[in-house]
């Protein structure tokens, strides 16, 4: 996929290059062979949420190494790459937290942690051996990224964390939490590497609509060097925010595109009055209205992912703005299709528009994500 350009207008190319369509049939081979409802279930069932062996296959794959640099042991993936194995993901229903383990927390600590702590951290996140997960959201926060009442307190060459995080994606398998915190400045954000087994550090975990296991964290005086701050801070976070956002919205644009091909394959199964249903005009206009809810949604998601930098982080949330309302409304469309079975386990758009709701208020729901892009095209 890439950008063309001439001197009478600016050409967008959503076409994939090869090694982009080798990449989409890898992980389209993974799903294949290691997921069917009944090993989805299985594996959420498991202690973490997710099949350790699963990670330890996506790490063998190249997947979890994939948007880091090379010169840091990564494959060099970009937005693009980032969009293909999103969306593969997505189709297959995956569970594993490639999103709270590998995208945001190692574009954060790419864009603002030091040389030593990316020398440590990164290996085991590509490796699969490490699980790291950013400890942000806080009470009363809202999708504000600003928003941080924990406290970091100096006490000569380390730090003493006090505070509460109400919500960690992934965080039961977490053992390094990025912990955001305000210090003696406190108009400024600063981010720790807090071990997940520090003492002072409480967890505790409860499943999402989804069923991923997620974590709330209580910081009890924890103390860590003063080494263990990232470099940077809340601006850092944006940008790591947005490269999630649009790993949401490619996984989201999956799900929306299983849940379609499902329901059409029903619509052309199911028979009413000696007829199958997809053949009653009503159904054949809600359809679609659902494929173009769908398309609309994978041209503002392939645009995001080509956008240049200086418009990069406003497209996105306009992306997810959109993304957002469009998979819950496909959800509720594909489920009333389906009737009462929609809404359970037997079926997987059940599963699917579990998954679409969570994806669709990460990070910033459709109405604040509108706001945020309106803010930044002013």
């Amino acid at each position: 996929m890439c950008l063309q350009t001439s001197t009478e207008a600016r050409l967008v190319n959503f076409d994939l290059t090869e090694e982009q369509v080798l990449l989409k049939n890898m992980v389209e081979r993974f799903v294949a062979d290691r997921y069917d409802l009944d090993q989805r279930r299985a594996y959420q069932a498991m202690p973490l949420g997710f099949s350790p062996e699963n990670w330890s296959m996506l790490a063998e794959l190249g997947l979890l190494a994939l948007p880091f640099p090379s010169d840091l042991g990564g494959l060099d993936g970009g937005p693009v790459e980032l969009l293909v194995v999103m969306e593969a993901l997505g189709r297959g229903l995956v569970v594993e937290p490639v999103l709270g383990h590998v995208v945001l927390p190692g574009d954060l600590l790419i864009r603002a942690g030091t040389d030593e702590q990316k020398a440590e951290i990164l290996p085991g996140i590509m490796s699969g051996e490490r699980h790291v997960t950013l400890a942000h959201a806080e009470t009363g926060a809202r999708y504000n990224l600003a928003h941080v009442e924990t406290r970091a307190a100096p006490e000569g060459n380390s730090v003493r964390l006090t505070g509460r995080k109400i919500f960690t994606l992934s965080g039961k398998a977490a053992d390094l939490f990025i912990v955001s915190a305000r210090g003696t400045d406190s108009a400024q954000i600063e981010f720790y590497l807090v071990p997940a087994d520090a003492p002072g550090l409480e967890r505790r975990s409860f499943r999402l609509a989804d069923g991923s296991l997620a974590a709330e964290i209580e910081l009890n005086g924890v103390t860590v060097p003063a080494s263990a701050r990232l470099a940077d801070g809340l601006e850092a976070l944006t940008g790591a925010v947005a490269t999630t956002r649009l790993g949401a919205c490619a996984q989201m644009l999956g799900i929306m595109g299983s849940m379609f091909d499902a329901t059409l394959e029903y619509l052309r199964t199911r028979k009413q009055f000696g007829a199958p249903i997809g053949s009653f005009q009503a159904l054949q206009h809600r359809m679609a209205q659902l494929y173009a809810l769908t398309e609309q949604s994978r041209s503002l998601v392939y645009g995001a992912a080509l956008a240049d930098e200086a418009s990069r982080e406003k497209t996105i949330a306009g992306a997810k703005a959109y993304v957002s309302e469009a998979a819950l409304r496909v959800g509720h469309e594909c489920i009333q299709f389906h009737g009462g079975m929609g809404v359970s386990d037997e079926l997987a758009i059940g599963h699917g528009h579990k998954q679409l709701l969570v994806l669709a208020n990460l990070l910033g729901d459709a109405e604040s994500t509108l706001e945020e892009f309106i803010q930044r095209a002013a």
